[in-house]
């Protein structure tokens, strides 16, 4: 008798006036045309519970792979990480980025899945190139990529990073053309700005020592370019020490000419302005914004600041709107265009948010620098020599423009004898009191909460402008998008440490961290644009690939019957959630358990 080919079947049969139902094990067939049933077994009168237990039995008896085990005999003896890093992957797909590396020659694995390997690592849990091989094998990328475990190994790491590197201008012109076709608005307005990154090692001829935001370390450059979304599709590696305002050259030679940008607006920050610099842009015919530096704001505006000198930190807000001739573009933006010289237009800008931190700031660091000039007195009042008093005045007067207070802060020094190794040992030396002159702190502070914007967006409809200032304003305003790329390379992507050393290794392993900060953004943006119930909170990628990460594929044994198998943790509903957030809903079909178990 084949169970496979039985089903449980049940009528209703009455003993003693009472009805209840009599199972049986029936088999279906047909003849003459029409469906017949042969009772095989009776099982009688059954309780609930067995029914289950029948159904089960005879559901699982239909599948080929079906065995009778207990819970004692099924052990989990691996996982393999999932749905994080096939979440990655797929966004790497999005992106088409395979396309670029057209050439493999003779190679057993393809260039472009050991660059899409070292960008899914370097999203999900960045390890130095010569662990990256160990990483792979905990995951679930060989069945995804069909790729064999010793097949990704260190040597081969390390040969294609100068074969990537050399595909970068590729990869570069295939994002920009695929960003400009997919989202034209998006290039409307491109991002450009500069960061160090410190650097491990000291053989590396890119490296150089100097002072950057971390102050006096070894580092390199990195420039980056990104479209009004923060999706980047440009960077170079330039050397340490590189001055923000000598990169505009090269940068004017690959967005006139490669990029073919004329109708779009290029927005840098204002450390890269220079008279010499906005003439290069106009002469090439492209459109940018940019701020002025703070202390060519009188100059320029003809202004008399002295006119805000009643703004005050309590009532700034209502303050600012009642500016006079001063336009409301939002709660932090007030404007008025200023002046047009030349072929460039000047809007100053009013941010009550800005003034209230400059101010902060300023008093913040009187504060601080009281404390420094205690500290120093305390030290002087324990001095085992005498001291000199040009030499001390110095001190003071360094930590005055350390905590840039030099304009109005001022240091008088009262001299004092203390008790030397004897009695009759007098040391000379110094205690210093720290004089603030409020007429010079009022006007170091006349430009606080006042930014000046410049463009060459000159060209006119009648009496108005083209581009009106708050078309100006905004793009400016939203570099923090660039901004926001480089806290994510320098940080959760982990450019440093960098243990390679080579200058081709060295601008790969920098590409690859911009080609993670490509699909974290993405990731990024998709969960802004779709917001969910039980995932409202996760908004960043960070927190997207922790949730995700719990998803993995199990390798199960089953002693008795000594197999080995696999399967997918069962996803929860905030990983099915943010799986329909950013579109990736199909990441949880059997597909991946099919391949496990064929490898």
């Amino acid at each position: 008798m084949d169970l496979a080919t039985l089903h449980l079947h049940w009528r209703v049969s009455k003993y003693k006036g009472k009805s209840y139902r009599s199972y049986s094990l029936a088999r279906a067939y047909r003849k003459d045309g029409k469906n017949r049933k042969e009772i095989c077994v009776k099982l009688g009168k059954l309780t609930d519970e067995a029914v289950n237990r029948w159904k089960t039995l005879l559901k699982a008896i239909k599948k080929p792979d079906t065995f009778v085990t207990t819970c004692d005999d099924i052990t989990v003896t691996n996982h393999f990480a999932y749905l994080d890093t096939a979440t990655v992957n797929a966004v790497w797909d999005y992106w088409e980025l395979d396309k670029v590396f057209q050439n493999n020659g003779m190679r057993s694995v393809n260039i472009s899945n050991i660059a899409r390997i070292l960008t899914i690592n370097r999203c999900i849990n960045p390890v130095s190139k010569s662990q990256i091989s160990e990483w792979f094998k905990t995951t679930a990328l060989r069945w995804i990529l069909d790729l064999r475990v010793d097949s990704i190994n260190p040597s081969r790491i390390f040969r294609e990073l100068e074969v990537i590197e050399k595909n970068k201008e590729a990869i570069c012109d295939h994002l920009f053309q695929l960003m400009s076709s997919r989202n034209p608005d998006s290039m409307k307005s491109i991002f450009y700005d500069l960061s160090s990154t410190t650097f491990t090692g000291s053989r590396c001829l890119l490296m150089k020592w100097g002072h950057c935001k971390e102050g006096y370390r070894n580092h390199i450059v990195l420039a980056i370019v990104v479209n009004n979304e923060g999706l980047p599709f440009y960077w170079e590696v330039l050397p340490g020490g590189t001055a923000d305002a000598t990169t505009i050259t090269w940068l004017l030679e690959r967005m006139s000419k490669r990029f073919k940008v004329k109708n779009t607006t290029l927005v840098f920050d204002r450390g890269m302005v220079s008279d010499d610099n906005l003439t290069l842009l106009e002469e090439d015919e492209i459109k940018y914004i940019s701020a002025m530096d703070k202390n060519q704001i009188g100059d320029i505006t003809g202004l008399d600041f002295n006119q805000f000198s009643h703004l005050d930190l309590k009532h700034v807000d209502e303050q600012a709107e009642k500016l006079k001739n001063f336009t409301k573009l939002n709660s932090n933006t007030y404007y008025q265009e200023v002046v047009v010289k030349k072929n460039r237009r000047y809007i100053l800008c009013f941010n009550p948010q800005l003034f209230k931190d400059q101010r902060k700031a300023r008093d913040q660091a009187t504060i601080d620098f009281f404390t420094f000039v205690d500290n120093l007195n305390n030290e002087l009042i324990k001095a085992k020599k005498s001291r000199q008093k040009e030499a001390t005045y110095k001190k003071f007067k360094k930590g005055a423009s350390k905590y840039k207070l030099a304009k109005f802060v001022d240091v008088s020094l009262e001299v004092i004898h203390v008790r030397g190794k004897t009695d009759e040992v007098k040391i000379r030396t110094f205690q210093g009191n720290v004089i603030v002159d409020e007429e010079k702190k009022k006007a170091a502070g006349k430009l606080d909460g006042f930014w000046l914007l410049v463009t060459n967006h000159i060209e006119k409809n009648s009496d108005s402008f083209k581009v009106s200032a708050k078309e100006a304003i905004s793009p400016y305003r939203e570099k923090v998008v660039i901004e926001s790329a480089f806290r994510d390379i320098k940080s959760f992507v982990e450019v440093s440490p960098i243990f390679v050393w080579t200058e081709a290794h060295v601008k790969a392993h920098y590409t690859i961290c911009v080609l993670s900060h490509l699909i974290n953004r993405t990731l990024t943006l998709r969960l802004h644009e779709f917001i969910g119930n039980l995932t409202a909170e996760t908004v960043s990628h960070e927190k997207l690939y922790a949730m995700l990460s719990g998803c993995m594929i199990d390798q199960i044994q089953v002693e008795s019957v000594g197999l080995s198998t696999y399967n997918m943790s069962k996803a929860t509903d905030e990983q099915k959630e943010l799986l329909e957030r950013i579109e990736l809903r199909d990441l949880l079909n059997n597909n991946i358990i099919r391949k496990a178990r064929a490898f």
